[in-house]
């Protein structure tokens, strides 16, 4: 699996780029950035040729980017997210986006998944993770060869893990999804924000599980 990352700019999620037989993004941070993300992606491929952007949950700061980075494929790429906020992202609304002074788009989905799914994502195929908490609509994605898991807001490096405290959010719920994805075997971490994990992902894993567990 080869993976390029375009590191979280202010309030950006990190976005991740697969190259492969089915070209795909991996979250699209604010939109305030879209041009220099356009700029990083065109190093690596042409933007008509992405098949599809994930999303791995409804907040602003990973999806306020997906109608520039949409029209950039020429309407090629596919919208997916959990079948749970395809509503949420069509009514485009969200006070934190008027917080930074943004507007939060509305986002048709493509193809809405529960979790459970297996899609290819550059060459290979990855296993849809529901993990919610942070937010009803958060997923992870995870390939089995590579040991390679996009957490998105649910799990961090260095132990750190999802806010549970926004609108939607569950500390319970949130414990359970972070049980789960630490049950995974993980060498490489791709997490919504911060330093990606490459090599030793499970120990950053298990950090995390332990830090959320001292809460209860």
């Amino acid at each position: 699996m080869k993976v390029y990352v375009i590191t979280g700019m202010e309030y950006d999620s990190n976005i991740y780029l697969i190259t492969g037989k089915i070209p795909t993004i991996i979250d699209t941070g604010t939109g305030f950035h879209s041009r220099m993300v356009l700029q990083k992606l065109q190093l690596y491929l042409q933007p008509p040729t992405i098949r599809q952007i994930i999303l791995t949950h409804e907040h602003f700061d990973h999806v306020g980017g997906v109608p520039e980075l949409q029209k950039a494929t020429q309407g090629n790429a596919k919208i997916i997210a959990l079948a749970s906020v395809v509503q949420k992202l069509k009514d485009g609304k969200s006070s934190f986006a008027e917080m930074l002074g943004g507007t939060m788009p509305s986002i048709t989905v493509d193809l809405p998944v529960s979790g459970g799914e297996h899609i290819t994502v550059g060459d290979d195929a990855c296993e849809i993770l529901a993990a919610p908490g942070h937010s009803p609509g958060c997923l992870c994605l995870y390939e089995e060869h590579s040991r390679s898991l996009f957490s998105g807001d649910t799990v961090f490096a260095h132990g750190g893990f999802g806010r549970y405290d926004f609108p939607g959010g569950d500390f319970k719920t949130l414990l359970l999804s972070i049980e789960r994805l630490a049950a995974l075997d993980v060498d490489n971490l791709y997490p919504g924000h911060g330093p990606i994990v490459e090599h030793h992902g499970k120990d950053h894993m298990l950090k995390a599980l332990q830090s959320i567990q001292t809460l209860v």
